[in-house]
């Protein structure tokens, strides 16, 4: 599966998840428009890296359990949502 991944409706980066491999892959033009606005991001959500992501895994698996494509949490500004 492929996620594009947002911190306040800026897309930052995607997260492509499959059977064999995963790996986050970082838009540094997102990013620099964050920092920008102000914001300071998490490390592991400022850089791009291979394989699987607590982070982001958590999210997906908790998040199925609700109808809709857009998966997060409330408590915080991070969003993923599902590319077909």
């Amino acid at each position: 599966m492929k996620y594009i991944v947002k911190y306040e409706d800026v897309v930052i980066g995607s997260y492509i998840d499959d059977e064999e491999s995963a790996e986050y892959i970082v838009y540094q033009e997102g990013i620099d428009k964050l920092h920008k606005m102000g914001y300071d991001l998490l490390p592991m959500i400022a850089k791009s890296q291979k394989g699987n992501i607590a982070f982001f895994d958590n999210r997906i698996k908790n998040c199925r359990r609700f109808p809709g494509r857009k998966i997060g949490y409330q408590t915080d500004s991070v969003e993923l949502e599902e590319v077909n």
